[in-house]
């Protein structure tokens, strides 16, 4: 690993606590901040603020207080953490780096490629033979989020579209991806040096914070794919395109079933999907050995 001259005292371990403590803070930083947003906007108070969780009367309410949870949650705390370990924050997260040309259009392979994984594995989920009470609770976090995102978008003309996709897909990856991988990934492998611990641990975080049981496979997986095109070109901006890619696509497969006629709960509930996106995990780990070769040839020191 290569000597940081940007770096200041404070250690990256630290700088790991540091950033989930400051991910904690901004959370309620976020949620004040929220709060008097929406009675500004309202003139409501927060009593009023949790039953409107899932109303489409308040879309356009509820879209500013994700935006604001993603920004002080996530991006916020990461650029702060960053400036106490380093003389060029920025630098450090992953920001400052253009991305070449062949490594977008890798990063965009794999993940349309890992999109296959994660439906399949989200399909192996719902196979799985689990007890009541823990198919229970992961029934009740799926009605959660389903309302909460459903509270989040609107698919009545093509402006709700970008919008959806603004909200639900630019801002989570650009303020998540600098959150658990420009910051915790990044921090935890500069303080111990094992990329493979560090992309797993953070590819778990970030699954367990998504609160879905059913979904906790699928985001491990992508997780995992976001983890190592990161850990492999130390740049910021191909994981946060791979995310949005990600999410936007799902955003609209979600636009396009309300188009043909089904509700958005139903949108929202959809299960579909099969084993066989499974057969795509050795065309990622190829890919994948691909984009290490190539980047080995740039920066021999570099790859997995």
């Amino acid at each position: 690993m290569m000597t940081d001259l940007d770096k200041k005292d404070i250690s990256y371990t630290a700088g790991f606590f540091m950033l989930i403590a400051f991910g904690v803070g901004g959370m309620f930083l976020a949620g004040a901040i929220g709060g008097i947003a929406w009675n500004l906007m309202t003139g409501k108070g927060l009593a009023e603020l949790a039953a409107a969780v899932g109303n489409p009367a308040y879309l356009r309410e509820m879209q500013l207080l994700q935006t604001l949870q993603a920004l002080f949650g996530f991006l916020a705390p990461t650029l702060v953490t960053a400036s106490f370990l380093s003389h060029k924050p920025l630098k450090l997260v992953g920001f400052s780096q253009k991305p070449e040309g062949d490594l977008v259009v890798l990063s965009i392979v794999l993940i349309l490629c890992g999109l296959g994984v994660s439906a399949g594995l989200g399909h192996l989920s719902y196979q799985l033979p689990l007890p009541v009470s823990v198919k229970a609770q992961f029934d009740q976090w799926e009605q959660v989020y389903a309302a909460q995102a459903a509270g989040l978008v609107s698919f009545k003309s093509i402006p709700d579209l970008l919008l959806s996709i603004l909200v639900l897909a630019l801002v989570p990856a650009v303020c998540e991806e600098a959150f658990f991988r420009g910051g915790l990934q990044n921090f935890m492998y500069r303080g111990n040096g094992n990329r493979w611990m560090a992309v797993i641990v953070v590819s778990l975080i970030f699954s367990i914070v998504h609160m879905s049981g059913y979904g906790f496979l699928s985001r491990l997986a992508l997780g995992v794919i976001l983890g190592l095109i990161y850990q492999l070109s130390g740049n910021i901006w191909l994981s946060i395109l791979a995310h949005f890619i990600n999410n936007a696509l799902a955003v609209i497969a979600m636009y396009l079933q309300v188009q043909s006629g089904k509700s958005l709960a139903e949108a929202m509930s959809d299960k579909s999907g099969s084993y066989l996106g499974l057969m795509a995990v050795p065309v990622v780990a190829v890919l994948f050995m691909w984009m290490n070769k190539k980047i080995k040839q740039k920066k021999p020191a570099d790859g997995i």
